[in-house]
């Protein structure tokens, strides 16, 4: 009892502040006791993933994936998006455009109006030479 003397002479706690901090005590040594508990004496079974499970299901998607687009392409179906009329989440199923991307083309038809060309598209902050390639099989002007 001679160290909480001490230390309330030195913080000068009042009988409630060293209520408060008799139990804060308490509970961080009881924390800390179920800690080292928890740590070393009860061992912890190491649980192993089996991820053969999810293996098969990603192989199974991914074949059908490309199946469905192999498909497309020998039919000739693939959809292209029109540039003027396209919203933000179909502007970002186009190859190399994410979210500022497309927010950067729906800016420019608002302020220059619709594409006339899809050569426009190069005029778009972040669509360069090699990135317009990649979209030309992919984007109409209607």
């Amino acid at each position: 009892m001679n160290f909480f003397n001490r230390l309330n002479e030195y913080f000068a706690f009042t009988k409630n502040e060293q209520k408060v901090f008799l139990f804060l005590s308490a509970v961080f040594l009881s924390g800390v006791a179920i800690k080292v508990y928890k740590t070393y004496v009860i061992p912890q079974a190491v649980q192993q993933f089996d991820y053969s499970a999810s293996d098969s299901v990603f192989n199974e998607r991914s074949r059908l994936l490309i199946e469905d687009t192999l498909t497309a392409s020998s039919k000739g179906v693939l959809r292209k998006i029109n540039i003027n009329t396209a919203t933000k989440t179909e502007l970002m199923t186009l190859p190399g455009i994410g979210e500022a991307t497309a927010e950067r083309i729906m800016l420019y038809r608002e302020e220059k109006g619709s594409f006339k060309q899809i050569n426009e598209m190069r005029k778009v902050k972040g669509i360069g030479e090699k990135k317009f390639e990649k979209l030309k099989p992919h984007i109409e002007v209607k």
